[in-house]
């Protein structure tokens, strides 16, 4: 009998062997030590900025697993940089999306979790300035307008968007279309949040990226 209790104890072993090290992470001081990334023009692919209060960069991972499998997975956070899928009606000029995220946790348990994106007109026309804005007044009927937004994943609630009157400004300052090189600077505001009456600096923007 004791022989049965021990090969069934020893058979459950794999299933219940993940303890603490499975799921643990912990990258508080990683996150306290933030910085912007230097700015380059290299397609070095980094992208920050000041974000309200926060040194905002991609860093961290975040727990892919409650929406995937129901548990904890830890998913290492990227910087992602390609065409913006628009499904109504294809833009003349090609829309790139540069997205990131940056997470915080502490003891198994996130304290930030902030992703950005910014969708803009992959053109140096105007001397690469880009205004970007969600509102109707500038965005054409089934078109996609150049706009920033910044998911806050601890409160669906709190997300924050680019508005016209008020725009993010973002300047390309290198347009490599042979090696698919974008780099630039942005800044401006975001607005939203609890209640939608909220606003968000951003300030110290800068991204360089191959698409």
């Amino acid at each position: 009998m004791r022989l049965r209790t021990l090969l069934t104890y020893l058979s459950l072993l794999p299933l219940g062997a993940c303890t603490k090290s499975c799921d643990d992470y912990d990258n508080a001081a990683e996150f306290n030590r933030a910085q912007l990334p230097p700015y380059t023009e290299t397609g070095a692919h980094t992208m920050g900025c000041r974000l309200g209060p926060q040194v905002w960069t991609v860093l961290g991972h975040h727990d892919a697993g409650r929406a995937i499998i129901g548990g904890t997975y830890w998913e290492k956070n990227e910087l992602w940089a390609g065409p913006f899928n628009n499904f109504l009606t294809p833009p003349r000029v090609p829309l790139l999306q540069v997205m990131g995220r940056m997470t915080g946790v502490r003891d198994s348990k996130a304290f930030y979790d902030m992703e950005l994106n910014m969708v803009f007109h992959l053109t140096d026309t105007l001397g690469g300035l880009r205004l970007l804005g969600t509102d109707t007044a500038r965005a054409t009927t089934g078109i996609q307008p150049e706009a920033m937004w910044a998911n806050d994943y601890l409160s669906f609630s709190n997300d924050y968007r680019s508005r016209t009157r008020r725009p993010v400004r973002l300047q390309i300052r290198r347009l490599d279309r042979q090696q698919r090189i974008v780099s630039g600077t942005f800044e401006g505001w975001l607005y939203g949040g609890p209640g939608g009456n909220d606003s968000l600096e951003v300030a110290d923007g800068r991204f360089d990226v191959k698409y």
